[in-house]
């Protein structure tokens, strides 16, 4: 077991950049929790019957901030910063300033390859190139309704502790570097 103080680390990053295989293995490590927002958005995206692009689309309308973007919020903000938790959320760093915060970061091109192997149910593509549109619009999505939002560049890396590009590394490298980096901070 590894010895640190207890601490919220929130792991954001762009789409399919490995956060929840990421969260899967410092959580182990870690014996943390996992609260994942991508999770709950997913799930509530399937029972309505939408692909998670649709969903993000819906939750992007005036009349539906409330009950999407800005309750996954308030319980962000709500959580003990001691906690044992890893916060896999791209909102994170923003509602735990004080918590270790890692962006993970990806080539579209990486990503896409990653969603189309993956086959959710959520996401579904005719091809290649369908797959890479949709994952450079996704992105631009994100963080353009967080700039909306919040007035908040998701990208910009004074936000986070550590950023790491996942394209070239193995989910147990990048697990390593943020451990590594988070043991020197804790």
């Amino acid at each position: 077991m590894i010895t640190h103080n207890k601490m919220i680390i929130t792991l954001g990053g762009k789409a399919w950049s490995g956060k929840g295989t990421v969260s899967k293995i410092l959580a182990e490590q870690l014996h943390y929790e996992i609260i994942s927002i991508g999770s709950l958005k997913r799930k509530l995206a399937e029972e309505m019957g939408l692909s998670i692009s649709e969903f993000n689309i819906l939750g992007e309308k005036p009349e539906n901030q409330k009950e999407f973007d800005l309750k996954y919020e308030e319980y962000q903000k709500n959580l003990p910063l001691e906690s044992a938790i890893i916060l896999e959320s791209r909102l994170g760093f923003l509602c735990q300033p004080k918590a270790f915060k890692v962006f993970l970061d990806i080539r579209d091109e990486v990503a896409s390859e990653r969603i189309r192997k993956d086959q959710r149910t959520t996401d579904n593509f005719d091809s290649p190139e369908q797959a890479l549109e949709i994952t450079k619009k996704r992105n631009a999505d994100d963080r353009n309704r967080f700039l909306s939002l919040y007035n908040v560049d998701l990208r910009d890396d004074a936000n986070y502790d550590l950023k790491i590009d996942t394209s070239d590394k193995t989910p147990e490298e990048v697990a390593q570097l943020i451990i590594d980096t988070f043991k020197k901070k804790s």
